[in-house]
C-alpha cells in the first residue's frame, strides 16, 4: 500500500537502536490542538517524546510548530530535522468546534426550494428540555433570512423532476447574494436531493461559472438523507466553517512545509479517522471533535494491549473534561449529531463534553451560588496565575494555590506562575463573598470541579445501563491525574490507569487510527413489502464502489482496504432509528423477515421490554457504508521491566492544602523519571512528570506498569 502524498503511508517496522533510527528510521507525528494548550506526540526509532505549547489563537499553525519544536529538542534534534524524517504528520483541531461554538464563521448564503425559505427559522420547532415555554429559546440563525435566495424547481419524493431548475435565474440570485449582501460562501439546499441530486449539481455548476472561487455545498454531498432540516443544516455548518479552516489548513501546510515537512500530512476527524488535506478541504465539518475522538482511539487501544475490554474514559485539559465508555473494545459512533441547538447529519465518536478544564472559570450565580465553567479563560487571556492578563480564578488557579502545581516547574519550568495573582482571583470572587480564606476558596473550586466531572461519568455509564465499578477509568489529559482518584472515589471505581504520555495522550491517539471515509444514503425499504429489496442492493453497491473508489484515489491498495456496512431502522411512524451491521453482499427478500425481527429484538433491548411496536411495519431507513484505509502504524511504546526496586526517594517535600482534610500537611512530590515500574508510592503524594501533575490521595497507591502507565488502586 502506497498513500499518496499528502496522506502518507507510515510504517510497521521500527529500529531498536537510537542511533539506527538518526540513520534511517523516520517519524511519526501526532498532533492535537486544544482549548488551552496544543500536544504533540513523536514516535521516531524506539522512542516516544512529546511537547506541549500554549495555543496561539492569532495563527494556530505558530503553536503547532513551538510544540513540535520541543518535542524536536527531546531528541536531541533541530525542528526542520525532525520535520524532514518525518513519514506522516496527522492533525486533530479545535478550529472547526470553536468556530461553531462562538457562532463566529463565514457569512453564509443559501439556495433554497421556492416556498421553503424559513425552514431555517422554524428548525423542527423548539427543543430544549425545559418545561419553562418562556424559557424556550429558537435555534440561532446562522444565516440571515436577506441571505436565503428562493429558486424555482422542484423535485418530488421519488426523484422525479416536477420544475426544472433554470441556471440563469441561479445566476442572477447568487450575484445578487455576492455583491449586494456580501456572503462568502454558499449552501444549495434542495427537497428531496437525497434522492436525486441533479438540480444541486446544476446550480452549483452555474454558480461556479461566475464566482469558481466561492466555497459552495450542495446539502446531498454532506448528508443525502430523508429530512430537510438535517441535511440543510449540515449543508450551512459545512460552509460556515470553511473560512476558519481553510485559514488554518493553509497556514499549517505551508509552514510544514516551509520548516522541512517532507513526509503525509492528513487530518484527524470526529468520526476517528484520518482525511487528506484536500479532503479537509471539501468537508472541513468533518474536523469537528477530532480532539476527543482521538482520546478514545488512543484509549481503545491501550486497553487491548493492556486486556481490558470495559473502559471509561475520561480527559481533562484546559477548557473542557470529554468522557466516554467503551465496551467489549468497541467505540459507538453517534449519529445525526444534536449539536447544541442544531439538529445536524454529522456522525462522531460518542463523547461527552463538560466545561470543566483547567481554565474553567469560578464565578457566583444569580442565587449566589458558586459554580465552575463552562466559560474558560483558555490560553488568552488565561488563568490569573499566568499573569497574562486573566483576573478571573480558575481550576489552575485554584490548584496552584493549594500546592498541588509547582509554579516553578509548569509545563517543565518553561513558563512561571504567579500563585499571588492566583490567591488575589479567588479572593477577589469567593474569598471575600463567602469569609473563606483563600486556601478553602480553593477548595471549594476543586470539589466543584469533581462533582461536574464525577455527573458526567456517571452520565455516560450509569445513565446508559452501565456498572461503573465493573469498568476501568483511564484518565489522561494535562489536567485530570489531579482529579482522577477523587472522580473515581464518587463512582466506587477500584482502578484507574494514567497513561504515560498523558498530557498528550489524545496527540498519541491520533497516530493509532486509519483512514476513515463514511457515507450515509437515504433508501426507505418497509420490510413488509420484500420486492423492494432490488432497489436497496442497486443504492448499496453505487455505496460501496463509490466508497472503495475514493479510498484507492488517497493511494491506498486493495488489500488494505476495508468496506464496513450498516443500516439504520425504525417502526413506521417515528423519528430515529436504530443501526444495525449489514451483511458484506447484496441482500434478499428472505432477508426482510429475519432483518424485522432483528431490529425488533435490538429495539428491546435497547428500551426494555414489550417496548417494540409489534404489529408495525419496520423500515429499513439509511443504509451506511464506513470505508477504511488500513496502514501500517508506528508501534505506540515498548515494554519495560522492573529493575526490582519497590520503593523511590522522594525528590522534596511540599505543603499541600488537602482539599479532602480541609487542612495543611507536608507531602512528599516525586520526579516521574525515577518512578520505574514495579515502585510503589502511597497516598498522599504527588508525581511531577513536567507537563502534568499526578496526585495520589491518602488510602491510595500508585504503581508503574510494564507500558510504564501510573495504576493507582484504592
Amino acid at each position: 500500500m502506497v498513500p499518496r502524498d499528502p496522506a502518507g503511508p507510515t510504517r510497521r517496522g521500527m529500529s531498536s537502536a537510537p542511533a539506527a533510527a538518526k540513520d534511517g528510521a523516520q517519524a511519526y507525528i501526532g498532533v492535537d490542538v486544544g482549548g488551552t494548550h496544543t500536544d504533540v506526540s513523536v514516535v521516531y526509532g524506539d522512542r516516544v517524546e512529546r511537547g506541549k505549547a500554549l495555543t496561539t489563537y492569532d495563527d494556530f499553525s505558530r503553536g503547532v510548530l513551538e510544540a513540535v519544536e520541543v518535542a524536536a529538542a527531546r531528541f536531541e534534534l533541530e525542528l526542520p530535522e525532525l520535520l524532514a524524517r518525518t513519514r506522516l504528520f496527522i492533525n486533530g483541531t479545535t478550529v472547526v468546534t470553536n468556530t461553531i461554538t462562538t457562532l463566529r464563521g463565514s457569512r453564509v448564503g443559501v439556495l433554497v426550494t421556492g416556498g421553503f425559505k424559513d425552514t431555517f427559522r422554524f428548525a423542527g420547532g423548539p427543543r430544549l428540555t425545559e418545561p419553562d415555554d418562556h424559557l424556550q429559546k429558537n435555534v440561532p440563525d446562522l444565516v440571515s433570512r436577506k441571505a436565503i435566495a428562493e429558486i424555482d424547481e422542484r423535485i418530488d419524493w421519488s426523484g422525479a423532476v416536477l420544475a426544472r431548475i433554470d441556471p440563469e435565474e441561479v445566476k442572477a440570485k447568487v450575484r445578487h447574494l455576492v455583491e449586494d449582501v456580501g456572503i462568502d460562501a454558499l449552501a444549495i439546499c434542495f427537497l428531496s436531493s437525497f434522492v436525486n441530486g441533479e438540480h444541486e449539481l446544476a446550480a452549483e455548476a452555474a454558480v461556479k461559472e461566475i464566482y469558481p472561487d466561492l466555497f459552495v455545498t450542495p446539502s446531498h454531498r454532506v448528508f443525502p438523507v430523508a429530512g430537510e432540516t438535517r441535511r440543510w443544516t449540515t449543508a450551512v455548518l459545512n460552509s460556515f466553517v470553511q473560512d476558519k479552516a481553510e485559514v488554518y489548513l493553509t497556514s499549517l501546510n505551508d509552514k510544514l512545509r516551509e520548516a522541512g515537512l517532507k513526509g503525509g500530512l492528513a487530518f484527524f476527524q470526529g468520526l476517528g479517522g484520518g482525511i487528506s488535506l484536500n479532503k479537509a478541504r471539501q468537508y472541513p465539518l468533518a474536523l469537528l471533535g477530532s480532539g476527543p475522538a482521538g482520546g478514545a482511539i488512543g484509549s481503545n487501544d491501550l486497553a487491548k494491549r493492556m486486556g481490558h475490554t470495559r473502559v471509561l474514559l475520561g480527559d481533562m485539559g484546559g477548557t473542557s473534561f470529554d468522557t466516554g465508555i467503551i465496551s467489549d473494545n468497541e467505540i459507538h459512533i453517534e449519529k445525526n449529531l444534536q449539536l447544541g441547538p442544531f439538529q445536524t447529519g454529522v456522525n462522531l465518536v460518542d463523547v461527552v463534553s463538560v466545561g470543566a478544564g483547567g481554565g474553567s472559570i469560578a464565578w457566583v450565580g444569580e442565587r449566589g451560588v458558586p459554580q465552575v465553567g463552562p466559560q474558560s479563560a483558555g490560553s488568552t487571556p488565561g488563568p490569573a496565575c499566568l499573569d497574562r492578563g486573566g483576573t478571573e480564578p480558575t481550576v489552575t488557579d485554584a490548584m496552584v494555590t493549594m500546592g498541588f502545581i509547582d509554579p516553578e516547574r509548569y509545563l517543565a519550568g518553561r513558563v512561571q506562575l504567579k500563585p499571588e495573582k492566583a490567591g488575589e482571583a479567588l479572593d477577589a470572587v469567593l474569598g471575600e463573598r463567602f469569609g473563606w480564606s483563600t486556601e478553602e476558596s480553593a477548595a471549594a473550586v476543586h470539589d466543584l470541579v469533581v462533582v461536574n466531572m464525577a455527573n458526567a461519568v456517571r452520565e455516560v455509564s450509569v445513565g446508559k445501563g452501565h456498572d461503573p465499578r465493573e469498568f476501568l477509568f483511564l484518565a489522561y489529559g494535562g489536567t485530570l491525574p489531579l482529579f482522577a482518584s477523587q472522580i473515581a472515589e464518587r463512582l466506587n471505581i477500584s482502578t484507574i490507569v494514567i497513561p504515560s504520555n498523558s498530557s498528550v495522550f489524545c496527540a498519541m491517539g491520533v497516530l493509532a487510527s486509519d483512514y476513515v471515509l463514511r457515507t450515509d444514503q437515504g433508501v426507505g425499504w418497509d420490510l413488509s413489502r420484500p420486492e423492494g429489496v432490488d432497489r436497496v442492493n442497486q443504492i448499496a453497491e453505487e455505496m460501496v464502489a463509490s466508497a472503495h473508489a475514493e479510498m484507492t484515489a488517497e493511494g491506498f491498495s486493495d488489500a488494505d482496504i476495508e468496506i464496513q456496512r450498516s443500516a439504520d431502522f425504525r417502526f413506521q411512524g417515528q423519528e430515529y432509528e436504530l443501526p444495525i451491521p449489514m451483511p458484506d453482499r447484496p441482500l434478499t427478500a428472505e432477508d426482510a423477515p429475519r432483518l424485522a425481527d432483528e431490529f425488533l429484538k435490538l429495539y428491546e433491548r435497547t428500551y426494555g421490554e414489550g417496548t417494540a411496536w409489534k404489529g408495525v411495519p419496520a423500515t429499513l431507513v439509511n443504509y451506511s457504508v464506513t470505508v477504511i484505509g488500513r496502514h501500517e502504524r508506528p508501534q505506540m511504546g515498548t515494554t519495560a521491566s522492573a529493575n526490582g526496586a519497590t520503593e523511590v526517594a522522594p525528590r522534596e517535600q511540599r505543603e499541600i492544602f488537602l482539599p479532602s482534610e480541609r487542612r495543611k500537611e507536608q507531602v512528599p512530590i516525586y520526579d516521574g523519571a525515577a518512578v520505574t515500574p514495579g515502585i510503589h508510592i502511597s497516598g498522599p503524594a504527588i508525581v511531577d512528570e513536567g507537563d502534568t501533575t499526578i496526585y495520589v490521595p491518602p488510602g491510595v497507591t500508585a504503581e508503574r506498569d510494564e507500558y510504564m502507565n501510573y495504576v493507582l488502586t484504592r
